[in-house]
């Protein structure tokens, strides 16, 4: 009996993790780290670091001797004697550039840039899918936070509306103030609805950027309050412009483009000097008219055949139509192309930055006074409430403060998580790890 007992309570343990385990719960910590690990555009950008690692695997490659091989075989038939005859070569050659300009060693030199290049674009995903992330994130919590309050003013207008009734029984209001209660209550349930579905409609936005499964169960886990206005500590706009300068992905990015096309003007001078190239190579053959001979056997005649070569090879350019020069031209004005996109670039991060700093401070004013307007418009609403159970204010008084207060409330909730969207895109920008 007890061992029955042992094994149907594990049964029931192991069904009861099955259940629970059957909705993902996340933070927003491991929905950025889920994102990180499964989302499609961050798959893409690190097949593009493979790419550019192989680019500078061939790069350096391109430094090593090339060798190759030969064979032919042939059958030569004579009309006159009505004879066959037939015969072979054979040979291994070996090519290596000795200098070329230091074409190869810029080449490669690029290359690691265009690595680097590769995980810099990584890292700018990265951030656009945090930024989009905690977005979803927030919009399920704002609506969640929402739907709390809706139920609570549902239950509320459930109860005015039974109130309603009572005194319509008793002849202290109109059948049409009663009326207006019901669609009231109506107008709230349905408000509940549409929250509702903004909440799958935030959770579908959140599993697409997380690149989940639209059918699998996902719960966020909400901050505690407390700790998530502890980290809204608003920097000094220095220390903002300090940290995120030093760290934003796409101010390196154009630095290196400016490096990468010096590279290339150095490339195209190359072209200017001269190219010395080693070469070496072993050949060897036989003919077949003459196997008759004792001493011209097919392995005789391939060892006496034997040969070696080995030779430099100087090539110097005189005259190019222009081209050469023309190019290292084209090269030098893609250089201060870039560096005026550069510096229009760290002009318009700055600028970003500055605006974003305000917005936030913006932000956070609107929020504590949404915050202070929705409890005193709450209380308003609480007020009425009373009056109207003792039938000192209409139903129509009653409706338009509840209107009010939902008003305020939607208003709050939308500064509320504004205000927490703003402040963590600037962590974003810092490179600092988002938590709430």
């Amino acid at each position: 009996m007890k061992k029955f007992i042992l094994i149907f309570g594990f049964i029931s343990l192991f069904f009861n993790c099955l259940t629970a385990q059957d909705t993902l719960r996340l933070t927003l910590e491991e929905c950025l780290q889920y994102a990180e690990a499964h989302n499609f555009s961050i798959q893409s950008a690190n097949i593009n670091i493979s790419t550019s690692e192989l680019n500078l695997k061939q790069a350096k490659l391109n430094i090593a001797p090339s060798v190759s091989a030969s064979a032919s075989q042939n059958v030569n038939f004579g009309n006159y004697e009505k004879s066959v005859g037939w015969g072979g070569n054979y040979g291994i050659n070996a090519g290596m550039t000795l200098f070329n300009g230091l074409s190869n060693a810029n080449k490669i030199k690029q290359s690691k840039l265009g690595v680097e290049q590769s995980e810099l674009q990584l890292e700018s995903n990265k951030n656009n899918i945090r930024v989009s992330v905690i977005q979803a994130f927030l919009s399920v919590m704002m609506n969640e936070e929402l739907l709390n309050y809706q139920q609570k003013v549902l239950n509320s207008s459930n109860e005015q509306m039974e109130q309603g009734r009572q005194q319509l029984e008793v002849g202290q209001i109109l059948e049409s103030d009663y009326k207006m209660l019901q669609a009231q209550y109506t107008s709230d349930l349905y408000n509940i609805e549409n929250t509702k579905n903004n909440i799958q409609s935030n959770y579908l936005t959140l599993k697409n950027l997380l690149s989940m499964d639209p059918s699998t169960k996902l719960s966020i886990v909400f901050p505690d309050s407390a700790t998530l206005f502890k980290s809204l500590d608003l920097p000094s706009l220095q220390e903002l412009i300090d940290r995120s300068t030093n760290y934003l992905p796409e101010l390196k990015m154009s630095e290196n483009d400016i490096t990468s096309a010096e590279y290339d003007v150095k490339i195209q001078k190359a072209n200017f000097y001269p190219t010395l190239s080693a070469s070496a190579g072993i050949s060897t053959g036989y003919n077949g008219s003459n196997l008759t001979s004792p001493n011209t056997g097919w392995g005789t005649q391939l060892w006496h055949g034997l040969g070696e070569n080995i030779g430099l090879n100087l090539s110097i350019p005189i005259y190019q139509r222009g081209s050469v020069r023309n190019n290292v031209k084209l090269a030098e004005y893609r250089v201060e192309q870039l560096e005026l996109e550069h510096k229009e670039t760290e002009y318009q991060v700055n600028q970003d930055l500055q605006k974003s700093y305000l917005d936030v401070a913006s932000a956070q004013n609107d929020f504590v006074a949404a915050e202070a307007k929705t409890d005193a418009y709450l209380a308003n609403y609480k007020t009425y409430s009373m009056r109207f159970k003792y039938g000192s204010v209409t139903a129509v008084d009653l409706i338009q403060q509840q209107t009010n207060f939902l008003n305020q409330l939607n208003n709050y909730m939308q500064a509320k998580y504004s205000y927490v969207l703003r402040r963590k895109i600037l962590d974003v920008y810092m490179g600092i790890p988002v938590k709430l």
